[in-house]
């Protein structure tokens, strides 16, 4: 018998930070990439390779670069249930109206930044570009497609700081300071993916996969294109993984429980529901039946050009000091060229912990 849990998003990492401290967490439980590394070095997770190497559960059926982010030490502690990717969405009849071809796959940055111009109508209270202040859905993308990085090869040091990166940052604050995009004050209290832009007001948005569902019934008329490219085509990819605690008092039904959830009944189930895509091999035709009017392909196709977010033990404050900086930087408080060395300075003084 397995008793369900749920526990509200807002809430749900500290309760498992809390609990691991206690000694007394689920038997199995959801786990990002970012907190995987830390758990599994600590001791709080237990490897599931028994049912790899026995082949109920075969990893080659999942997108490698989420597999791999499961994996520590060479030992897989989580299965992926399901994978997001990042794309362009783009309200159709905003476009219409303003004579403004829909986004294609061959679009650039500056594609981008010419529709985002001629969609902006200060008068009307529209924005061409809605510039969230995400780093898995707005800036870490842009960075990687001018062929920056995050981390050094060790992940010990922030190199946002690097001309690839700054450049990027850069590109994006102009959205900022030509009022092409909602302020940070504006986004404060009306944000860009969960108010202004499927409201009608902000006429694309780059944002996840895991959008899809609730943008599909929106009274917007919303597709999607994938994200503009720069030097190279780059996407952040994401998904959650199903773990065991090693502290459970029921390792064999819980092993048992993990081998269902990366099964096809399971991620039939998750399809069907239109929340994600179901990171099983053949079961992403589910998800994308559940919203039939959006081009969801998009987000299926990019995992072939997806990156990884690169994750130390130390866990992910360096990306919350990343945003901080950013946010001070959009909101005007830094110079535009400064943004990325400040951010570098703030990741690494959370990388080192002080």
């Amino acid at each position: 018998t397995v008793e369900l849990r749920q526990v509200p998003w807002e809430d749900y990492w500290t309760q498992l930070q809390t609990g691991a401290a206690g000694g007394e967490i689920f038997d199995v439980f959801w786990i990002n990439s970012a907190s995987l590394p830390v758990y599994a070095s600590s001791g709080v997770l237990s490897p599931i390779d028994a049912i790899i190497d026995d082949g109920s559960v075969d990893p080659s059926l999942f997108p490698a670069p989420v597999v791999d982010m499961y994996t520590y030490e060479d030992a897989h502690y989580g299965i992926p249930r399901d994978f997001d990717t990042i794309g362009l969405f783009y309200n159709k009849d905003l476009f219409d109206a303003a004579g403004v071809e829909y986004p294609t796959d061959a679009w650039t940055w500056d594609d981008f930044r010419a529709a985002a111009e001629e969609l902006t109508d200060e008068s009307a209270g529209q924005w061409g570009a809605g510039l969230q202040t995400s780093w898995q859905e707005n800036y870490y993308n842009f960075i990687w497609q001018n062929e920056g990085r995050l981390l050094s090869e060790d992940r010990l040091e922030c190199v946002v700081d690097e001309p690839a990166a700054c450049e990027a940052f850069e590109y994006l604050t102009g959205f900022f300071t030509d009022g092409l995009t909602p302020s940070i004050a504006i986004q404060q209290s009306n944000p860009v993916a969960d108010s202004l832009f499927p409201a009608g007001q902000v006429a694309m948005m780059t944002g996840g996969s895991f959008r899809a569902g609730a943008y599909g019934e929106a009274e917007a008329n919303i597709d999607v294109a994938p994200l503009p490219q720069g030097l190279t085509r780059a996407t952040a990819i994401h998904g959650l993984a199903n773990v065991m605690w090693s502290g459970s008092e029921s390792p064999g039904a819980a092993l048992e429980l993990v081998r269902f959830l990366a099964g096809e009944e399971a991620e039939r189930i998750l399809g069907e529901s239109g929340a994600t895509m179901p990171a099983l091999q053949g079961m992403q035709e589910n998800w994308l039946a559940a919203v039939p009017d959006m081009n969801l392909q998009v987000f299926v196709d990019a995992a072939e050009y997806s990156v990884l977010v690169p994750d130390p033990e130390v866990g992910f404050e360096w990306q919350i000091a990343i945003q901080g900086v950013v946010i001070e930087g959009w909101r005007g408080d830094i110079p535009a060229e400064e943004i990325c060395v400040q951010a570098a300075e703030a990741a690494n003084a959370a990388l080192s912990g002080n």
